[in-house]
């Protein structure tokens, strides 16, 4: 096992999230917010964004239905929500500045490495595979398909059961405060990426909570880099 310079924890793997972890999407998933509610007639609520990002798709789609109004079945409204983010993510969602390099690093140094999304596989691998990140995730998981959000610690513990490791022994990569908090409960170590949508006080216990806070992965692939060697331990 080796230890993830910052961290002082022996890792054996680590976990990602996507969305405003190893892409930056959460700026389009805000508009998508709003834009939805609009394309519905809906009333959209301010800041029904933040509350719409603790969500798994299901729980948005069953959202906008029970408490704002939207017409449709819970299936036909995920099925529009994804539609509108999909050509974003096959032609220009970016990627968190060197996320794609880290990745990289993490697979020479044998470290095995998954996805932990609240997103759609099918709508998020086509901007994993542009991005030149797909090839190097070991375990793909969504909230989607394991049935809980990040509220709950099943999709971090499923990609630790398909990674072969224990809690303590992997990392997880996250941006979301709820969601670096349910981690850090389960006993992972977390590394949070820190974001313009954290008020003072959530930035406040954001650092509390992780191990370790970083803007983005530059820091790591600069490390590596300036020692000749893949990553820096």
């Amino acid at each position: 096992m080796k230890t993830l310079l910052g961290l002082q924890k022996p890792i054996r793997a680590a976990i990602f999230d996507a969305d405003g972890t190893l892409v930056d999407s959460m700026p389009m998933w805000n508009r998508i917010t709003y834009d939805y509610a609009d394309f519905k007639g809906i009333y959209a609520p301010p800041g029904l964004s933040k509350v719409m990002n603790a969500m798994c798709l299901e729980q948005c789609a069953a959202y906008y239905k029970e408490k704002l109004g939207a017409e449709g079945t819970v299936e036909e409204i995920i099925a529009e929500i994804v539609e509108m983010s999909a050509e974003k993510y096959r032609t220009s969602i970016p990627e968190i500045e060197n996320a794609s390099a880290f990745l990289c690093m993490l697979k020479r140094e044998n470290i095995r490495t998954a996805l932990a999304t609240a997103s759609t596989l099918s709508t998020l691998t086509p901007a994993l595979s542009r991005l030149g990140m797909i090839e190097n995730l070991d375990v793909l998981e969504s909230c989607t398909t394991i049935g809980k959000s990040k509220e709950h610690p099943d999709i971090y513990l499923k990609c630790a059961l398909d990674l072969g490791v224990s809690p303590g022994e992997c990392v997880v990569f996250e941006d979301a405060l709820y969601a670096v908090r349910t981690a850090k409960n389960a006993g992972f170590p977390v590394v949070g990426l820190l974001t313009a949508s954290l008020s003072v006080e959530e930035e406040a216990e954001f650092r509390r909570i992780c191990d370790l806070c970083i803007p983005n992965y530059t820091a790591f692939v600069s490390d590596a880099q300036a020692a000749d060697t893949s990553v820096t331990f």
